[in-house]
């Protein structure tokens, strides 16, 4: 699946192929602002709050990134005033880093601008800085505190399993910020910079949470959100809030959209805050082959538009 998410000639194919564009509606949520837009309210109606991402990272090409901006750009303008609960995720490679800090910096605030000036809806609205990989993590934390700054409302990214985590968290409820979103880290890093065994990540995960719900990142006015699709992790989790006196609605889990639909569905039921991570854009195959890929089971969505698309 790794292989087949990084052809160019494969992707293209698929991509451009109606029989096979059906597969990404599994975990994307559209092609455009607009179709992302719908699928949100739709999902909204069933008791999650959204967070959206415009599909295309590691872009080094300044009429690629300048898309990207514009898109996410669209997406935020046809947020209006509507009543979604909403964050808007962005890689920092998408909108320039990869290219130039600098530039990256003013797509940044310039997104954040807009969606800081957009009506408000009952809860804040959100730019989610998503996290990639090492060298772009100092860069990534630097961008969430210029946005800080500046006054727009930034939330930020953070992975157990890097080594300097700990400590990064305790600058962040140290400088107040608004919302930390963990998550385990999916990047392939060196030893030395990162726990690789699963035990080890798990280990740290649950010290990072058991922070980020303590009485410290509560009086810094933090917002903590757990992304997992580990259903013992949300157990766990789940009982430190409790312990510490967290009420369900003061954080809350985070998974991707078209990932263990029937677990989303329990952790709803349960009272806890969900939120959905939805993609959309024209560039779905890399994702969603990452998606199927996690879950090998799931091959034969592959077998299957391979096999339409011959029809």
């Amino acid at each position: 699946m790794a292989a087949l998410a990084r052809s160019q000639p494969v992707a293209g194919f698929m991509q451009a192929n109606r029989f096979t564009r059906g597969m990404a509606s599994r975990f994307v949520g559209g092609d455009s602002a607009a179709a992302a837009l719908s699928k949100s309210i739709g999902l909204s109606a069933r008791g999650v709050a959204i967070s959206l991402n415009y599909l295309g990272e590691y872009l080094t090409s300044p009429a690629a990134i300048e898309e990207n901006v514009a898109q996410i750009e669209t997406a935020v303008g046809l947020l209006g005033s509507s009543a979604l609960d909403v964050h808007v995720s962005i890689y920092p490679t998408q909108i320039g880093y990869a290219l130039s800090a600098p530039l990256g910096e003013a797509n940044g605030l310039r997104i954040a601008r807009l969606l800081a000036a957009q009506p408000p809806s009952g809860r804040r609205r959100l730019l989610m800085l998503d996290m990639e990989d090492f060298p772009l993590v100092q860069p990534t934390l630097d961008l969430r505190a210029r946005l800080a700054r500046s006054g727009c409302p930034t939330a930020i990214t953070m992975q157990a399993y890097l080594h300097r985590t700990g400590r990064d968290l305790h600058d962040l409820v140290a400088d107040g910020a608004a919302a930390i979103r963990l998550v385990k880290g999916a990047f392939a890093e060196r030893r030395e910079r990162a726990w690789t065994a699963r035990a080890d990540v798990d280990r740290e995960y649950l010290a990072q949470a058991a922070y980020l719900l303590s009485a410290e990142a509560r009086s810094g006015g933090l917002y903590p959100i757990f992304a997992t699709h580990d259903e013992a992790m949300i157990r766990a989790v789940a009982a430190i809030a409790a312990r510490n006196l967290w009420r369900p609605e003061e954080y809350e889990f985070e998974m991707l959209y078209g990932v263990r639909p029937p677990l989303q569905r329990q952790i709803v039921s349960q009272g806890r805050r969900l939120r959905l991570y939805v993609p959309f854009g024209t560039e779905w195959w890399p994702y969603t082959m990452h998606r199927i890929g996690e879950n090998p089971a799931n091959a034969r969505l592959v077998l299957s538009a391979l096999w339409n698309s011959r029809a």
